[in-house]
């Protein structure tokens, strides 16, 4: 099927808002008299607009929007229909994320901290770039724990391969609770993006197999590549990552 033009986008979104509308009054919905009538304007079958309504729930969900009853977020959306759909709904401003539960919870929280504290506010060029070299001294990790992990996975990412060594990260599988916890067996070396997709619980590897699973939001992305791959195995055996750790982490991937 042909991909999905913008006039198709923007019928979609308005159709979803006059439903929407129709609610709010206390009107009968029926929402398959709706497809019907954008299948008949616009072509596609009224079950394609039915799962594309089902998208934009998902948009409004990611933005901590209330969506449509009877309309459950399908994250299939795809990277060039999503912001489109977000710029339609009027929440191009928002921070759409795939984020979901007590993560989202704490990452919301931590934002409107660091907000308050100005941690966001620089008075200076200087402060901004002392605030940025910062951020990525503590983001790599400590010294120590990252050379480590650049010897063991010999300047690699684990996940992607990348050996950009400045774009290398030292993660903890399970958070940093002490200077024990800073062993390789509880580390990977990884790219600063998948870093952060595995710190919010968005990737997981199989304990057993060591096969990496994305969270149905990704699937559609650019990182869709990394499902069913292997991690990177160490230079050494005895490097590798813990599998208790692993299966620990992987219990937090609510999607799993």
């Amino acid at each position: 099927m042909s991909r999905w033009t913008d006039d198709e986008l923007a019928a979609a979104v308005e159709a979803y808002r006059q439903m929407e509308a129709r609610l709010a009054d206390g009107l009968i919905l029926e929402k398959a008299r709706f497809y019907r009538d954008l299948a008949t304007r616009h072509g596609r079958t009224p079950k394609a607009w039915e799962y594309r309504m089902q998208n934009i729930s998902h948009v409004l969900d990611q933005a901590g929007k209330p969506w449509l009853p009877g309309l459950l977020p399908a994250s299939n959306v795809g990277a060039r229909v999503e912001p489109k759909l977000a710029k339609l709904l009027g929440l191009s401003g928002e921070a759409l994320t795939s984020v979901c539960g007590p993560a989202r919870e704490l990452l919301e929280q931590e934002t409107k901290a660091a907000e308050a504290s100005g941690s966001f506010s620089p008075t200076d060029e200087v402060d901004e770039r002392q605030r940025v070299l910062a951020a990525i001294v503590r983001r790599r990790g400590q010294p120590v724990f990252r050379q480590a992990l650049l010897e063991a996975y010999d300047g690699c990412c684990a996940m992607t391969r990348c050996n950009v060594v400045d774009a290398l990260e030292a993660a903890h599988i399970r958070p940093y609770s002490g200077q024990s916890s800073s062993v390789v067996s509880n580390g990977l070396l990884l790219r600063a993006d998948v870093h952060t997709l595995f710190d919010l619980y968005l990737i997981a590897v199989d304990p057993v197999s060591l096969r990496m699973s994305l969270a149905p939001a990704l699937h559609q992305s650019s990182y869709s590549d990394l499902a069913g791959m292997e991690l990177a195995s160490p230079v050494s055996t005895t490097l590798s990552a813990s599998p208790d750790s692993l299966a620990w982490h992987r219990s937090q991937c609510t999607w799993v």
